[in-house]
């Protein structure tokens, strides 16, 4: 959503102080004749004849701002970029201060594929006049090209300042917030800007992703028929009408995506959408396929540029293979399930992970050498490593994973500290009961979309009163009131280990998590860690891509899978949890009854626990 700006001046349009029509009656081949008959030419729009009469012009009078700019301004009009660009930097040759040269010269940069320089250009615009809502708009999607979707932000926000009816700042500006999950927030800046511009077409478009992302279903088909109707091949809200089949359940979501990507062959979002809808399916080449898509559809990190190519599934035998992160813990956790097949077949691993992990990371690949992801800031555009290729981790699937064959039995590829262990084990003996159970019950990132696969503690009421099970909280964010109010409720302690940052000690969260009997979590990092330990988790939730057309997640050989059936609420599948842990715990029971020895003592009453003076109650 870009605005443009006249840069031939209002005298120049008028041909200067004299009557043109009369320079051109006695003599044709003065410079403000040709400059009059390329001005009506342009208003006729005859493109061609205006660009001939201005280039003339210029020819006669190479000095004469204002014929550059009519020239600069038609072959912008017309299509002719680099032509355009050219005239534009004359322009500015002659006139350094020509704030509207700038900004048009700035708009071309970008759509060049330059919107490096074209921040640059927008900046001393707007230096020149700060008054110009256009420019900040302008200057805003230049630098969402560059990712500094912050800067972007304040940018349109500026823009409204100056104009609060610029349809345009409006729609950018909550397409923004769509894009950070605000979807409430987007939502009533994209009906604002549809009030002021109701044939926008692609503002129906964003709005409809955003209701989406709210959960009101009805109201984003609306949008987006409303956008096809304006548009029938627009890409956006066919995508976006695939997701909302999707969330109803429905089994026509396909060919929404499949219309989209005819619509615009290379539209990654629908592309991306198809490719997990392929995975889920257990299509597993078109999906790895599509799923390459996920950087360009905003569905991951940042795509880094190296000065080595990607590896592609070349033979790596004697070659440095360097590979890097790209999205969360919990992904990376999955991901890591391919390193060892790599490290096998290369002749040096290079594995990149987040910081709070290496040395998690480096104690379970000993074979690679393990480094700590670097900042963002201050990294170069291309980016040297001392390798020989390259690899972003989530890509690694598509070359290792072709089918379910091919995922290797091992139970875990994570192995935590022994000696932290062994101290966990001691914590954890004064607690007692038949079953040690970790429980997580939401993701750090909570949007509004998310919120549909979590349940808060108050609703595991069937889990928590399963008799003879020691639950412990593995929740890594602020939740002491959740559980003081969950203990109140349900009349059972929920223990915690002190000086344990579950957070950003994933060393200390690994040995408490090998030492227990079980963890119950939804789709977040806690599931993925226990998995990747090995440590039996029963994991509740939607079916996802990441289950591969199969039953389970066949990722982890320890985890098992509870998706609510076809009408149900999440709850039922925590339900048939409880079910199943009440059988666990009573076998857990029989067992320690019929085993030699003494039995551990009964779950303690005290909040303060002498034989575990850092185990506490909440």
């Amino acid at each position: 959503m870009t605005d443009h700006h006249d840069s031939a001046s209002a005298a120049g349009r008028r041909g200067g102080q004299n009557s043109p029509w009369e320079a051109v009656l006695l003599d044709p081949a003065r410079a403000d004749g040709t400059f009059l008959l390329g001005l009506v030419a342009a208003r006729l729009g005859r493109s061609e004849a205006a660009m001939r009469w201005f280039r003339r012009t210029v020819r006669l009078q190479p000095g004469w701002a204002d014929g550059w700019a009519a020239l600069a301004d038609a072959a912008r009009r017309a299509g002719r970029w680099r032509e355009a660009a050219a005239a534009y930097a004359t322009l500015l040759a002659l006139s350094p201060a020509h704030g509207a040269a700038l900004a048009n010269l700035a708009m071309l940069e970008r759509a060049a594929g330059s919107p490096r320089a074209a921040v640059r250009r927008f900046t001393r615009a707007l230096a020149l006049d700060s008054g110009q809502a256009g420019a900040w708009n302008n200057l805003g999607n230049a630098l969402r090209d560059l990712g500094a979707t912050a800067q972007a932000a304040a940018a349109w926000r500026a823009a409204l300042v100056l104009d609060p009816r610029q349809a345009d700042a409006l729609g950018n500006l909550g397409g923004a917030l769509r894009d950070q999950d605000r979807y409430a927030e987007a939502r009533v800046l994209l009906r604002r800007a549809l009030t002021l511009a109701p044939q926008h077409a692609a503002l129906y478009g964003v709005l409809a992703y955003a209701l989406s992302g709210e959960g009101r279903l009805v109201e984003a088909e609306r949008a987006c028929r409303r956008a096809l109707a304006l548009t029938p091949a627009l890409a956006d809200p066919l995508c976006t009408l695939g997701l909302v089949e999707q969330r109803r359940g429905a089994a026509g979501a396909l060919r929404w995506f499949d219309r989209a990507v005819a619509a615009t062959p290379g539209h990654p979002l629908a592309r991306f959408n198809r490719g997990l809808a392929d995975l889920e399916g257990g299509a597993l080449a078109d999906g790895w396929a599509n799923y390459a898509c996920r950087f360009a559809a905003g569905r991951a990190g940042w795509e880094r540029r190296f000065s080595i190519p990607e590896w592609r599934g070349e033979p790596l035998a004697g070659k440095r293979l360097f590979i890097w992160r790209e999205q969360g813990v919990g992904d990376e956790f999955l991901f890591a399930s391919c390193y060892a097949d790599a490290i096998r077949q290369a002749g040096q691993v290079v594995i990149e992970c987040e910081r709070r992990l290496l040395p998690l990371f480096a104690r379970s690949f000993p074979k690679a050498v393990v480094r700590a992801e670097q900042p963002l800031r201050g990294r170069p555009l291309v980016e040297t490593v001392d390798c020989d290729l390259h690899i972003p981790a989530g890509s690694m699937p598509r070359l290792l994973r072709t089918g379910l064959a091919d995922f290797p039995p091992r139970s875990s590829w994570l192995f935590p500290d022994p000696a932290r262990m062994l101290d966990r084990r001691q914590q954890l003996n004064g607690i007692g009961g038949d079953l040690r159970v970790g429980i997580a019950w939401r993701s750090q990132l909570m949007t509004m979309e998310r919120q549909w696969a979590y349940l808060p503690l108050d609703d595991w009421g069937p889990v928590l009163t399963v008799p003879g099970v020691t639950f412990v909280n593995l929740q890594y964010d602020d939740c002491e009131a959740e559980i003081l109010r969950a203990e109140a409720r349900f009349g059972v302690p929920i223990f915690e280990l002190e000086r344990l940052d579950l957070k950003n000690d994933f060393e200390g969260t690994a040995a408490l998590i090998a030492n227990l009997d079980l963890v119950i979590a939804p789709a977040n990092s806690v599931a993925e860690l226990a998995g990747a330990l090995g440590v039996p988790v029963w994991r509740f939730g939607a079916r996802d891509w990441t289950h591969l057309g199969s039953g389970v997640r066949p990722w982890y050989p320890s985890m098992r899978v509870f998706h609510p059936r076809a009408g149900e609420p999440l709850s039922a599948a925590l339900g048939r949890i409880a079910a199943e842990l009440r059988r666990a715990a009573a076998l857990a029971r029989r067992a320690g009854a019929e085993a030699p020895g003494p039995r551990l003592p009964p779950r303690p009453v005290q909040r303060t626990h002498p034989q575990a003076p850092s185990l506490r109650r909440h």
